[in-house]
């Protein structure tokens, strides 16, 4: 991923799920760094759903196998701090787009792939969608978006 492309693309806005929220506020890689120096520089600004915060504030690890970093378990204040800044909005879905992002999942357990990292996906999918905007994710979040659910857009990996 290159910052200044997904600045241009993305009208100054992105959308990111659990795990890329993770690694933006862990600072976790150099991609996730230089967006997370974006989002205090105010150069971008995240939208997260709750659901995509409640997941990342739970997450013990980076679930990254080539990972030789140490990680403090629980990170839930390194999220919570980068939310503390201008450029980042928690954003509860309404009942219809919660509804949409609903349907997403559905349509994951229909094919066996489940869980909160999953349903947090579906709802940053959702929005990023309805929003016309960048998702940020991992490499490691692939499972989450099977084909039969897709996403219309562009996946920024980080």
């Amino acid at each position: 991923m290159k910052l200044h492309d997904l600045l241009e693309s993305s009208e100054g806005y992105a959308v990111a799920d659990s795990f890329a929220l993770y690694q933006i506020a862990t600072g976790h890689t150099s991609a996730a760094s230089s967006v997370k120096s974006a989002v205090l520089a105010k150069d971008l600004h995240l939208v997260i759903p709750t659901v995509t915060f409640a997941v990342s504030c739970a997450m013990r690890t980076c679930w990254d196998e080539h990972c030789t970093k140490e990680h403090q378990f629980g990170t839930g204040s390194a999220v919570h701090s980068l939310f503390d800044r201008d450029g980042v909005e928690i954003l509860e879905l309404s009942p219809d787009d919660a509804v949409s992002a609903g349907k997403l999942y559905a349509r994951c357990a229909d094919q066996r792939i489940e869980g909160p990292e999953v349903l947090a996906a579906c709802h940053a999918s959702h929005l990023a969608r309805v929003r016309g905007a960048p998702l940020l994710s991992t490499s490691r979040a692939g499972y989450c978006y099977p084909a039969a659910v897709g996403h219309p857009g562009r996946i920024w990996l980080i």
